[in-house]
């Protein structure tokens, strides 16, 4: 196995608090998608300090903020940024204290749009217009089909829709990763492309109608529209992720599941 994939490292901030592996034990499981909407993370604390609670609580409107980093001592990055929702401390023989992470996007999904546009404009000055009016970041926008619109119209409508709207008229893909807005092409992905073999940590692929139901370790830079190259029998596959799901423990499993279509 590739030596990038040996001592795990993990650290949370959990409103100004830093806690790390090692020593302490600490576990996540966060869900994203390439069709938008919100993600949800679910986390686990061993045997925090009663301050750590306390740091959980809801003050006044704001709820405390959280961001995770975890991979690898060679190579790890940030997994999640967020707030704490909910809270609790389960007491045994280990003292262990669950949250529920959401991210804003829950509130900007929902938030209506007011818009229109006298004359020409294009689908990127539109999309970079109505996230800004929300102080949303774009972090990327790469459309397959930058078309022109004439006295465009949004108006009553949540952010969610219009920006599929304009998803489906650019040929693209809209979503939110850590805050920050991206629109992909359907022909093209995010980030350099991951070559999938067991040395660079497949665990397992198995085929389906679209693609590949695809189990590697724990790889914090696969995301929805990240680009996979499949090693098969048959020869190399090109995919791209859509949905999936990173699980990361510090005294257990930690892998990332995808399921890949065809490119």
């Amino acid at each position: 196995m590739n030596e990038q994939f040996y001592m795990r490292v993990c650290s949370m901030n959990v409103a100004g608090r830093i806690l790390e592996y090692p020593p302490m034990t600490l576990e996540f499981e966060t869900e994203f998608s390439a069709s938008g909407g919100s993600a949800q993370t679910k986390v686990k604390i061993y045997n925090p300090s009663s301050d750590t609670v306390t740091a959980c609580k809801k003050t006044g409107n704001q709820y405390p903020k959280i961001t995770i980093d975890a991979g690898y001592q060679a190579d790890h990055g940030t997994c999640v940024t967020g707030e704490i929702v909910k809270y609790e401390l389960k007491k045994g023989t280990d003292n262990v204290l669950h949250l529920m992470v959401g991210d804003k996007t829950s509130l900007w999904c929902s938030a209506i749009v007011n818009r229109s546009w006298r004359g020409s404009i294009s689908a990127k000055s539109a999309i970079q217009q109505i996230l800004g009016d929300l102080s949303i970041t774009a972090a990327k926008i790469d459309l397959e089909d930058d078309k022109s619109y004439n006295n465009l119209v949004i108006s009553g409508v949540t952010l969610q829709s219009a920006m599929n709207r304009i998803a489906r008229d650019t040929k693209s893909k809209f979503f939110f990763k850590n805050g920050q807005a991206f629109f992909l092409s359907d022909k093209t992905g995010h980030g350099s492309a991951q070559y999938l073999k067991p040395d660079t940590g497949l665990l397992a692929a198995d085929p389906t109608n679209y693609g590949y139901k695809i189990k590697i370790l724990f790889n914090y830079k696969r995301w929805a529209g990240s680009l996979l190259i499949l090693e098969t029998n048959d020869g190399e596959v090109n995919l791209k992720a859509g949905k999936g799901k990173h699980q990361f423990s510090t005294a257990g499993n930690a892998v990332t599941e995808v399921e890949a279509v065809k490119i």
